[in-house]
């Protein structure tokens, strides 16, 4: 059966259509209902992620604030304590050759209320020292009290905070609440915030009202270390360590040598409750160390659920960066201690400059400006000539009457009295400069 050219138009229309459509499917909404305040961790996939291409989470066409990482042809984003405020679609868009093409299309919904089943608790993470995490209770009924409590270890509960309708919030301890707790009385609402969450903060949180336990939510935390702690020597190998307070499930330790927000895997190991330890150490040459990024990341199955603190690490030159047992978000980038003295040399030297010029240029001027120094001093050169011819000594000097009743030598500082006027014709004025140096009596 021969082509027409009509029916070579459909099949190449078909052909391009078909293609088209694997390229670009169409994407249906998923719907994901979560619980007010806990943490929501998102993902979409590609079959392959060249160099060149990016994916990145958007949300109403921004880009979000939240954490987005890149890893093993995967985007996730993490977004903590979530309410009212985080409901909306979020899209998964894959940026390639200049396209953009939407890979997921995720729409939230928070509900109301923050009530957990009696077998179902709210689990977050969160790195220590650098971070903080707001414990939500809240109901569409009224309650009489509510409190809440910390158990950090099993049989270990304590009270936090507590409050009954007509009295003061009362403090209890151990843990202060931080500035967005719950200062009044709310029938339906009350919020116990931890600012910064230390490492030894992990446990189980209880809210409990006046008719029994109505949210658990349970806290692990991160902490992030590097050895030596006196920072990175050049040629000098490190070690990271990524550590977990506790474990309630199986949970995947990974260290990843970041490449923008890109991660390539460094190394891993899955935690378990049997785990002696429930920390990942890496050790990383001197020649490995060179303006990388690491960064610790906690996954349970294919969910992200934590990323610890960025280092910045250089073995160029002699490194000190900011180590603590509490690690900060970012560790300080390197510091050069032969560039910083090279850099305050030059400054202490001008300094030092300008201090001498100025001492000198006030030495100059308080000689210009020393009116006994410059000032001319008139005397009578007459009587001065006489005095000598009649008396070559100091004792005849002093009993002339005729020359000063008083003189005194100081600053070249000359004070005359005549005793004996004179007339014009019988005084001669010159002005005379004295060296105080120089001059002898």
């Amino acid at each position: 059966m021969a082509l027409t050219p009509f029916k070579v138009f459909i099949l190449v229309c078909g052909f391009c259509s078909r293609f088209h459509a694997i390229e670009y499917p169409i994407q249906t909404a998923k719907q994901k209902e979560v619980q007010r305040g806990s943490d929501v961790s998102l993902r979409c996939d590609v079959s392959f992620l060249s160099e060149s291409s990016t994916l990145q989470w958007e949300r109403d066409g921004e880009q979000t604030s939240n954490t987005t990482l890149l890893y093993n042809n995967s985007a996730y984003i993490i977004l903590h304590t979530v309410d009212e405020h985080s409901e909306g679609n979020y899209y998964c868009r894959l940026m390639k050759d200049e396209r953009v093409e939407t890979v997921r299309i995720h729409t939230l919904n928070v509900s109301s209320n923050s009530h957990t089943d009696k077998n179902k608790m709210n689990t977050i993470y969160r790195q220590s020292s650098n971070s903080d995490v707001s414990l939500i209770c809240k109901s569409k009924r009224e309650y009489v009290s509510w409190k809440w409590t910390w158990e950090p270890r099993p049989n270990s509960q304590t009270d936090l905070i507590a409050v009954e309708k007509g009295r003061e919030v009362q403090v209890k301890g151990p843990i202060q609440p931080g500035r967005l707790s719950s200062t009044k009385y709310n029938s339906r609402v009350f919020i116990f915030h931890i600012s910064p969450v230390n490492f030894n903060y992990g446990g189980k949180y209880r809210c409990i009202t006046d008719t029994g336990i109505y949210t658990t939510t349970i806290l692990h935390t991160i902490r992030v270390s590097v050895e030596p702690p006196d920072g990175v020597l050049k040629n000098q190998s490190v070690i990271l360590t990524c550590e977990l307070s506790e474990v309630t499930d199986s949970v995947t330790l990974v260290w990843l040598r970041m490449e923008g927000n890109r991660g390539v895997l460094g190394k891993q190991q899955i935690m378990t409750k049997k785990n002696n330890k429930l920390q990942l150490t890496v050790n990383l040459s001197s020649n490995e160390t060179d303006l990388l990024h690491w960064q610790c990341a906690v996954f349970t199955e294919n969910t992200l659920r934590a990323l610890a603190p960025i280092i910045n690490l250089s073995s160029s030159t002699t490194d000190y960066p900011s180590t603590s047992t509490e690690t900060s978000t970012v560790i300080n980038p390197v510091i050069n201690k032969p560039a910083i003295v090279f850099s305050v040399l030059p400054l202490f030297a001008g300094i030092l400059l300008g201090a001498l010029l100025y001492y000198f240029y006030r030495k100059r001027m308080s000689v210009r400006s020393d009116p006994q120094d410059s000032e001319p001093v008139y005397i009578n050169i007459s009587q001065m000539r006489n005095d000598r011819e009649c008396s070559g000594t100091l004792g005849n000097r002093e009993k002339s009457p005729e020359m000063y009743s008083h003189v005194r030598y100081e600053k070249t500082n000359l004070n005359k009295r005549y005793e004996t006027p004179v007339t014009s014709d019988s005084v001669t004025y010159s002005t005379i400069y004295f060296n105080k140096s120089r001059f002898q009596t």
